[in-house]
Formats: structure tokens, sequence, C-alpha cells
């Protein structure tokens, strides 16, 4: 048997590397790489999809390795956030990814927090982007008169969310009062979430 040589060895690498990222499929049955018989693998449709998250102040829709599977493999997942008017994305934090935000339409107020306290606030308007590093605390506010919408970049296929809502939540109203300096029992009738509101006002 005479041995590969180094020309075929490398293309049977690059076959093995297009078969893994492409599916069983990936071939066809002379053994040449063919191109995935669905263009749907590479397409969702953001704007028509059903919201995740919905509230009176605003929605977030997602597009992540759950509901688009091309995505395995890669650092990459897009949540549309559209808010209205006054509407908040709660105090929040990403602690497996950084994310970009580019502002379609309307005008927010941000502000991000980095590990040694330092703050940043600032405002968007539309053709705007801003970038949030991986775990670092920020939120966004519309402060327009007319909705706000923001598709917003992922550096990692399944980002994880954490808000303050979410905190609160599973803490005891103590440790809050405490560390904000409030009277004892003044957190009493605040709202307790089950999880992250996302989206409030």
């Amino acid at each position: 048997m005479n041995p590969m040589s180094r020309k075929k060895l490398i293309a049977a690498g690059a076959a093995g590397v297009v078969a893994a990222s492409l599916g069983e499929d990936a071939f066809a049955s002379d053994g040449n790489p063919t191109l995935p018989r669905s263009t749907e693998r590479f397409h969702f449709p953001l704007g028509k999809a059903k919201p995740d998250h919905v509230t009176d102040y605003g929605t977030v829709t997602k597009c992540t390795v759950k509901n688009m599977p091309t995505l395995a493999g890669s650092d990459a997942a897009v949540f549309l956030l559209r808010l209205k008017p006054g509407g908040l994305r709660e105090p929040h934090w990403h602690p497996n990814a950084w994310e970009i935000d580019y502002v379609v339409s309307g005008n927010v107020r941000m502000g991000i927090v980095d590990p040694e306290d330092k703050v940043a606030t600032f405002d968007l308007g539309p053709g705007d982007v801003a970038f949030v590093p991986q775990g670092w605390a920020h939120y966004i506010r519309n402060i327009g008169d007319t909705e706000a919408v923001m598709p917003i970049t992922f550096g990692n296929n399944d980002p994880d969310d954490t808000g303050l809502s979410t905190m609160f939540g599973g803490m005891p109203n103590d440790t809050f009062e405490e560390t904000l300096g409030l009277r004892k029992g003044a957190l009493a009738k605040a709202r307790k979430a089950a999880k992250t509101l996302f989206i409030v006002r």
C-alpha cells in the first residue's frame, strides 16, 4: 500500500473538519464535500420570532444555540431588545459573555460598572455601538419618546444572564437594606422575583 501523500493527507483533514461542522450529510456519494441541504441552518427570523421575555415596557427575543443549532461550536448569539419609552433593561451582567450593543432606532442611556468600581454612563442614538466586557454590570434605559430597537451580539452561543432582580429575589431583604443604608423593613414591600425580570420601569 502506498503511503498517503502530504497533499492527500491535508485534503482528508480538511474534509474531516467540513464533515464535523456540517454534519452527517456533509459528503456526496463520491466522497466530495457538499453544502448542507437546507440554508435554514444559517438563517433565523429574529425580527419575526416570538419574544422570550415580554413586559409592559419591552421585549427580548433570543437567537442562541438553543433555537439556531448552527451556532454550536461558535462563540456567538444575538438578542433583539425592544424598549418602550421609559423602559429599563434592569441592571445585570453576563458571567460567560461580552456584548456589543447596536442602536437601530431610538435613544438610550447606558451605564457600565467595571471591576474597580468605576462607572461609565453615556447616551446612544441610531448608528451608535457600545461594548460591555464579560461579567461587567450594566443597564440600558430608553430616554427617548419612541421605541428603542437594539440587536445585541454576545461572545457566547448561550449567554448567561444574571439580573439584579434575581439577586434581590434570592437574598434576605436586610442584606440590601444594610448595604443601601435603609432603615430596617424599608424593603418589606419590594417586589421579589423568582427569576430575572429583564425589563422594568
